[in-house]
């Protein structure tokens, strides 16, 4: 019986090829995409799964109230870890963790810049990341060792004889590895390419020994692994009033466990709350992609449908001549799985077709895997539910037919299967209008930070991250840079321009409320910044070679200003502890951490041994070949442990924009596949109506109609049901986009004219996807239409 379903099936899809295609190329693209989406997500809620005490493991946050606002910070002070471990049985391990800096590596004549993560030996017993040489309990026991990936080690000792060897770090220590660990999986929160002792930095640094017993000094992340049964929780609150205990001048902060399930996907906080954070685009595709399969899944329901007075007669003689209902809705539900299968094939095809396409909008690491057992059935699971759930409706509704009204030619459409068509098409058209204003409002609320003031030039401004060497050969570099004739400024900082290293709360001014917790963002520079990075001041100056004062100067930006209340705050002073300031200019606020968020208080000092960037700016016009061509073998020459890397700021600050990008091309990719998938079927309903009326069309052009009333005739009903999803999909969009876009503090207003253009162009794509149908059936011949054999 079965045999003979797929052959009856089989047969139905030969005599209708053109509907046969239709149904087939929606329900593929609607299946590929919906496989996409499915491995995206699945690769998304993965991430550190293969840590076997994951479900123990947490980083110690902190909320504090700053500026009158709740926080919440991952930056840690250094005495918690020894608190942990001394004073509190409900922790098996701990480990600090700094925040993977960069640092040299040279062997022989190979130089690398590679990330290190110095940590405590309790890191690697704490974390699954597996040895390829080496003894998780012991390899870090050495303040000299350390553990290397795998492919760091090929790149240091191409001869696979790693372990023993000694590698010099920073130009200034020699290293001994201890360990080779495998490449960390993709699918890791935590990266690098070595770990260190944690205690190399306390007896090597003395910023670090210094802060030993420092409570209020935030500066490295600590993770801690509880003991089975310990409630994550409960400990939490356990842990929460600890710096106050230790310090009672540090008022309002408060410790809490942030789970290690959560790190990747639930990052996001705000007025100390768990707001989410990647898990909301994992939601967000989840329900686009379900959407997306609805969409291809209501085209074949329309067009079977729409096609039942064809199907009428078979029907009818096969219930005349026995057959059960349950055997005529296997025998549709057979051509819908049919269906579904075939387009299932062609799906993988498209799959394999759109990987390499997605990889610059987060696909990067996604792949199917057609060895994997467990994928194959997921996916088959896929087809089968898209066959049942597309072929469910008509199979229903065409074994209904009352076999007597068949065959004595009685048999016609109700109103409720043409209904239900409406509903269907407006169904279609609402969700991809609905998408199409979602991606036009993301893309609106990238390029409106994107266009914000950022109170500096980033355009054509080079970068170098310090090093031991530049910080010695500083001064020598920079003049033979500018001796080239090729650069205005160079200059260097505390920070990046897309990041922000040091925020102090010992700031003092008159007036200041001294119940308030007040926090202010410190930039440490030298002469020349504001040429370097095109400062943009509101009034005063920069620091100056002519002013020897200026080492006690500061200059604020306007929220450090409106902050403090100053109304005429050029020389007037203000206090770093117990240093006195005076404050020589006001600049624009600069941009330097979420270009989504206002711009916190922030001064500038001069502190010209304090860096970790170098900033360069060539002259207007100047070549770039040229520009790093000169600026190569200077590197090379002042900085040698480090191969010559840079990086231009304006690039830098894009890459803040990731995951908007992402969302927002996601987004127009499927907004475009929907409104495709929707006229394809749209195409395919009209060509059948088209049919359908051609006797009605044929006496219409007889009786004088023209070729612009049949026109009309046939595409109205379709116009107005795109209105008519236009109208329920604005105010959804609305609402939806409105609540997207309350995560952000800078954000865009939402204008009416999105919905009218959105509408429009919906409107158009529609009339020209049932125009190719509605002209071609009023210019046929009446002759033609009307002759009967």
């Amino acid at each position: 019986m079965i045999r003979n379903y797929l052959k009856v099936a089989w047969r139905n899809l030969a005599r209708n090829k053109g509907l046969s295609f239709i149904n087939i190329v929606g329900l593929a693209i609607g299946m590929a995409f919906a496989i996409l989406i499915g491995l995206w997500i699945k690769f998304e809620l993965s991430f550190d799964k293969f840590h076997v005490n994951g479900s123990r493991i947490a980083v110690v946050n902190k909320n504090t109230i700053f500026n009158n606002q709740k926080n919440t910070q991952i930056g840690i002070m250094l005495p918690l870890y020894t608190e942990l471990k001394t004073n509190y049985p409900e922790v098996k391990r701990a480990s600090r963790m700094d925040w993977n800096n960069r640092h040299s590596i040279m062997v022989g004549e190979k130089k690398l810049n590679k990330r290190c993560t110095h940590v405590d030996p309790d890191f690697l017993e704490m974390f699954t990341f597996p040895f390829i040489e080496g003894n998780s309990k012991t390899a870090l026991n050495d303040i000299n060792s350390v553990v290397l990936t795998e492919s760091l080690a090929e790149a240091l000792f191409p001869k696979g004889e790693a372990m023993g060897k000694t590698i010099r770090v920073d130009n200034k220590y020699d290293k001994k590895v201890t360990g080779v660990l495998k490449d960390l999986p993709v699918n890791s929160t935590i990266s690098f390419d070595y770990l260190a002792p944690f205690e190399f930095k306390i007896q090597n640094e003395s910023f670090v020994k210094e802060n030993l017993t420092n409570w209020g000094n935030n500066f490295l992340k600590t993770v801690v692994e509880l003991k089975e049964g310990v409630s994550m929780e409960a400990f939490s609150k356990k842990l929460a009033p600890l710096v106050t205990t230790k310090n009672n001048k540090l008022k309002n902060q408060f410790l809490f466990l942030h789970p290690m399930n959560n790190w990747h996907l639930k990052n996001d906080f705000k007025n100390w709350v768990n707001v989410g954070g990647k898990i909301e685009y994992v939601r967000l595709f989840g329900i686009i992609g379900i959407f997306v399969l609805l969409i291809a899944c209501i085209n074949f329901m329309n067009l079977s449908t729409a096609r039942s007075e064809k199907r009428a007669k078979e029907v009818g003689i096969r219930k005349a001549v026995g057959s059960h209902r349950y055997q005529l809705i296997s025998q549709f539900l057979s051509e819908s799985l049919l269906t579904a299968f075939l387009a299932f094939l062609l799906s993988l095809a498209l799959v394999q077709l759109f990987l390499p396409l997605l990889k610059d909008i987060g696909f990067e690491n996604i792949h199917f895997d057609f060895t994997n057992i467990g994928l194959l059935v997921s996916v088959l699971g896929i087809c089968i539910l898209t066959g049942l759930l597309a072929g469910s409706y008509p199979a229903l509704y065409l074994s209904s037919f009352a076999p007597v009204k068949v065959l004595k030619g009685l048999f016609r459409q109700g109103k409720a299967p043409a209904r239900f068509r409406k509903v269907l098409v407006v169904s279609q058209f609402a969700i991809s209008i609905g998408l199409i204003i979602s991606t036009i409002i993301v893309f609106m609320q990238i390029q409106k930070a994107k266009e914000r003031s950022l109170g500096y030039d980033p355009n054509n401004l080079i970068t170098v991250e310090a090093s031991d060497d530049l910080a010695k050969n500083y001064q020598i570099l920079k003049q033979e840079l500018l001796n080239t004739g090729l650069f205005e400024a160079v200059s260097k900082a505390s920070s990046p321009m897309t990041a922000i290293y040091n925020s102090w709360d010992d700031y003092s001014w008159e007036g200041k409320d001294p119940n308030a917790d007040m926090i202010v963002s410190s930039v440490m520079t030298e002469y020349d910044y504001e040429k370097a990075i095109k400062l943009k001041f509101k009034e005063g100056r920069s620091f100056s070679r002519d002013f020897p004062t200026d080492s006690n100067a500061v200059i604020l930006n306007e929220s450090a200003l409106k902050m403090i209340g100053y109304k005429d705050p050029l020389g007037k002073t203000m206090k770093l502890g117990n240093q006195t300031l005076t404050i020589i200019g006001i600049t624009e606020n600069i941009l330097m951490e979420n270009p989504f968020e206002p711009v916190g208080p922030m001064a500038i000092l001069f502190v010209p041994d304090n860096f970790s960037n170098l900033f360069i700016r060539p002259k207007e016009g100047a070549d770039t070949k040229k520009v790093i061509a000169a600026m190569a073998p200077l590197f090379e020459k002042y900085n040698p442990s480090l191969p010559f890397e840079y990086h231009f700021v304006n690039e830098d600050f894009n890459r803040k924009f990731i995951n908007e990008n992402h969302v927002g091309k996601l987004a127009g990719i499927f907004a475009g596949l929907a409104i495709f998938i929707s006229c394809l079927g749209l195409f395919g309903l009209a060509a059948f109506m088209a049919e359908r009326r051609i006797k009605e069309i044929g006496i219409r052009k007889v009786l004088g109609a023209s070729v612009a009333n049949l026109w009309l005739l046939l595409s109205r009903e379709f116009v107005l049901l795109v209105i008519l999803a236009c109208i329920i999909a604005s105010p959804i969009a609305l609402w939806l986009m409105k609540d997207w876009l309350q995560k952000y503090d800078y954000r865009i207003d939402i204008n009416g004219w999105i919905f009218i253009l959105t509408g429009l162009v919906a409107v158009i794509i529609a009339l020209i996807t049932v125009s190719t149908q509605a002209v071609k059936a009023a210019l046929t011949n009446p002759v033609k239409s009307l002759r009967t054999e």
